[in-house]
């Protein structure tokens, strides 16, 4: 980052912590706000021409994400080919055309993705990832675009049990290895709890329903999302605080891409484009669920 910006985003990262989230009924006009095009503006537009230049010399832009969080990201069938789809692919598309370059998407573990950015591997990562302070010190992170609720995932059968995260002592409660999720259940449920960590979603969906876990904590649009595909479970509201809204990142330091990425996001958000891509893969997810191919084609790449 610029010197000249540096208080300016310390500001900005501290905002992000304090925005709630929602279900898909809230999204980033309410999260966004004039802090992006405050940093931005910081930011010369020949700077940020640069950015844009060394990733057009490259031919394409490199997305790190994790394929296993629909909406956000998740693998599909599609006419026999599987392909993975979300509204964060979308936005990666939208900037990667604002670019005029091709979109290559790394799927990785979700603990992966800013150690994929800081290493070079990939330019951008956008997997429903939140700015927290601990990750503000790894990588840059623009405009949030989305916020969303946390939630418990838990067997039907038990449902009855948890009215609050008390009630989860000296249970197994689940968690997405180096997610936010993981942080909360730290920090928020009963000390006696064991956090039992895992890289992927699914699998971690599995244990709960295997009754080798008791609960999954996860945002509530997922959390939806895997109860339905597993009739056994159900989303239960347990009074967990509400997350950081979800951001793109980008390698510490350059801030030219980062103001580049908030114009994009901005204008996204701005058109309500970012809020349709939302309920469209929010849709979509719904009618894939129990997609046979779609879930064999997820199983294949667990093991986000």
């Amino acid at each position: 980052m610029k010197k000249t910006a540096l208080l300016t985003i310390l500001a900005m990262v501290l905002a992000f912590a304090l925005v709630g989230c929602g279900s898909g009924a809230k999204n980033g006009e309410n999260a966004a706000n004039n802090a992006g095009k405050k940093e931005a503006a910081q930011v010369s537009q020949e700077d940020m021409d640069a950015a844009v230049k060394k990733i057009k010399d490259n031919g394409k832009l490199v997305l790190a994400t994790s394929a296993d969080y629909p909406p956000y990201e998740w693998h599909l069938l599609k006419d026999g080919k599987d392909e993975i789809v979300g509204f964060d692919i979308e936005i990666a598309k939208a900037i990667a055309e604002e670019m005029g370059v091709e979109l290559e998407i790394k799927d990785l573990d979700f603990d992966g993705i800013i150690p994929s950015i800081t290493s070079g591997q990939a330019d951008i990562g956008i997997a429903g990832l939140s700015a927290t302070p601990e990750r503000e010190e790894a990588v840059n992170f623009s405009v949030p675009y989305f916020t969303n609720e946390q939630v418990v995932l838990v067997r039907k059968e038990d449902a009855d049990k948890y009215k609050k995260m008390e009630d989860f002592a000296s249970k197994v409660v689940g968690a997405q290895t180096g997610s936010i999720q993981e942080e909360t259940v730290r920090e928020n449920f009963p000390k006696d709890v064991e956090l039992k960590s895992l890289s992927k979603l699914n699998n971690l969906a599995m244990e709960v329903k295997n009754k080798t876990a008791d609960a999954l904590v996860i945002s509530k649009s997922s959390g939806e999302q895997y109860a339905k595909q597993f009739p056994e479970l159900v989303v239960i509201d347990a009074g967990v605080p509400e997350e950081p809204g979800v951001c793109v990142a980008n390698k510490k330091g350059d801030d030219a891409l980062t103001a580049y990425i908030n114009q994009v996001v901005q204008k996204l958000i701005d058109e309500g484009k970012i809020k349709n891509l939302i309920a469209e893969y929010e849709k979509l997810a719904d009618e894939s669920t129990g997609n046979e191919g779609a879930e064999e084609a997820t199983a294949e790449n667990n093991g986000k």
